[in-house]
């Protein structure tokens, strides 16, 4: 048994116990609204030492020591802090996308079908008063005056063209500083691992967990998960001597899994422009002096396609993908066909632009046996201040020169010898509204675009492009509700764990005060005891 004086050190050791687990239980409290803070729990074992074996009693009445404080430790589950961090980028993902999306949806609204069944937007009105204006001419006829309304609705219709290109071409800046903003964004995190890291290490090797600083990284982490999608490793590293600290690992979860932070090293992320298809590259790892990681390579990495996902994959989507008007062989991403992002609308409208102005042009010509012009010419063209019709897009057409200084007229008829009225040719015009025609990718890709021709009318193209955004943004939507939803749960179920919790610590508080009330009176009943034994006893 022990010594009458070691129950003291018992009581004492239970008083300590008592105060500590207040203190954590009142740190837990007064970090409710502490972003990211992990509820920590008082690590306690019961006291038996090696010592004792002296007080062997063969009345089996031997009892511990008292209570010793091991540490204080967080509550966390990895397997939670895993499934969070991937529901994290699921919805960075779709969140991005989506306000691409609807970004999007706020220009094309104005040229297509709307929001509405009754608002056609602004280009397809335009489109139909022109339609319009030819069918007036057909039974008033051709003068001067209704072709200068003619001409000025096609002006205004090439004016609308430009203005949607403006307005995508706008869009692509604001995304490009947005996807620089993000890497910017990267780069601090990974920065700021690296440096917790190295805090975290150093305060292992004093023997301090340093919980605080790893309630940064896990919010860091947490922070990071929206952007790429990452897996994070802990492992032990021998530092000498004997001692194990901890290392963290965090690579990305997709494509080659390249590493992103190893233990006091960090990579650092780089995007090209335009020209270089908005590619991201990962530097070799450095430390906080700039010294390479021994397994690092001498050059950046790029990053394919696939290697990223969440909100910095998403907004380079934003800026790359053409859909159908993707040529073979320009990506190796197998799933480009069907992702559409400011490029493919640009295309869109650009494929519109360019088989109009075509076949308006080629119905503006009467042609000799050669195939030498004898009447007529170009309507629009790539300028105000040419004729000619070399890749025209929706942001250069305009009427043509000639036409617009009265040097090509729009030809009622097609015969030299037409008598005053024929307006053959201008039925043909407005034939053409109705006719459908091939809008052939390959016509503004460049090249050997992927996908295949849409078969329509002018305004069958601009509805087409105003369902595809629509289709794209309602998928979109129900993805993000569904992955809301699910990081929400996520969320919930990780908050029970690491959340403080006010009736929990209102436990925890009545707990240790009691037990350190209760250790206080057997103080006083040891106290008491003893003066009885010493004071009290009669020789």
């Amino acid at each position: 048994m022990s010594s009458t004086f070691g129950s003291f050190n018992t009581v004492r050791l239970g008083i300590y116990a008592a105060q500590k687990g207040l203190d954590v239980t009142g740190n837990n409290i007064t970090n409710i609204n502490t972003a990211g803070y992990t509820r920590q729990r008082l690590d306690q074992v019961s006291l038996i030492t090696s010592a004792s074996d002296r007080y062997y009693s063969p009345y089996k009445t031997r009892v511990g020591q008292g209570v010793l404080t091991t540490g204080v430790s967080q509550l966390r589950d990895p397997g939670l802090d895993i499934a969070y961090r991937n529901a994290s980028a699921d919805v960075g993902a779709a969140d991005a996308k989506l306000a691409g999306l609807e970004k999007l949806a706020s220009i094309l609204d104005e040229v297509g079908k709307g929001d509405g069944e009754q608002d056609d937007g602004v280009l397809l009105n335009q489109l139909n008063d022109l339609r319009d204006l030819i069918n007036k001419a057909i039974t008033s006829g051709l003068d001067s005056t209704q072709e200068g309304l003619i001409r000025a609705s096609a002006k205004a219709l090439c004016s609308l063209f430009n203005d949607a290109a403006d307005k995508l071409a706008d869009m692509t800046e604001t995304w490009e500083t947005q996807l620089k903003d993000q890497v910017d964004t990267v780069n601090n995190i990974l920065t700021s691992l690296r440096d917790l890291n190295i805090s975290i290490r150093d305060a292992d090797i004093r023997g301090d967990a340093a919980l605080e600083l790893r309630d940064q990284r896990n919010l860091l982490l947490d922070q990071l998960s929206q952007y790429m999608d990452i897996d994070v490793k802990y492992e032990m590293e021998d530092v000498g001597a004997g001692l194990m600290v901890e290392k963290m690992t965090v690579t990305l979860g997709t494509g080659g899994k390249d590493t992103l932070v190893d233990g006091k090293y960090a990579t650092k992320l780089e995007t090209g422009d335009a020209t270089k298809g908005y590619l991201i590259s990962l530097h070799p790892l450095q430390d906080k002096t700039g010294n390479k990681h021994p397994q690092a390579p001498n050059a950046p990495k790029q990053l394919d396609d696939n290697d990223l996902y969440g909100a910095l994959q998403s907004t380079r989507e934003m800026l790359t993908e053409a859909g159908e008007y993707t040529i073979n062989g320009a990506t190796n991403d197998p799933n480009a066909a069907v992702k559409r992002g400011i490029p493919y609308y640009q295309k869109a409208l650009d494929s519109l632009a360019h088989e109009f102005a075509g076949a308006m042009n080629q119905l503006n010509r009467i042609l000799d046996d050669k195939g030498n012009l004898l009447a007529g010419g170009n309507l629009f063209s790539n300028g105000s201040t040419t004729d000619d019709t070399t890749g025209i897009t929706a942001a250069n057409i305009s009427i043509s020169q000639s036409w617009a200084n009265g040097k090509v007229s729009m030809l009622a008829s097609t015969k030299l010898d037409a008598p005053s009225g024929d307006t053959s040719n201008l039925s043909k015009f407005l034939a053409l509204f109705d006719q459908k025609i091939e809008f052939e990718p390959d016509n503004v890709a460049g090249g050997d675009a992927v996908g295949e021709a849409y078969h329509g009318t002018f305004e069958d193209m601009l509805l087409h492009v105003q369902s595809v955004l629509a289709e794209d943004q309602m998928t979109t939507t129900a993805l993000l509700t569904n992955y809301s939803a699910t990081a929400s749960e996520v969320y919930t179920d990780r908050e029970g764990v690491m959340g403080v919790d006010l009736n929990d610590e209102a436990t925890s508080l009545m707990t240790y005060q009691k037990a350190y009330t209760a250790a206080c009176r057997l103080m006083t009943v040891l106290e008491e005891a003893l003066d009885s034994l010493i004071n009290g006893t009669v020789v």
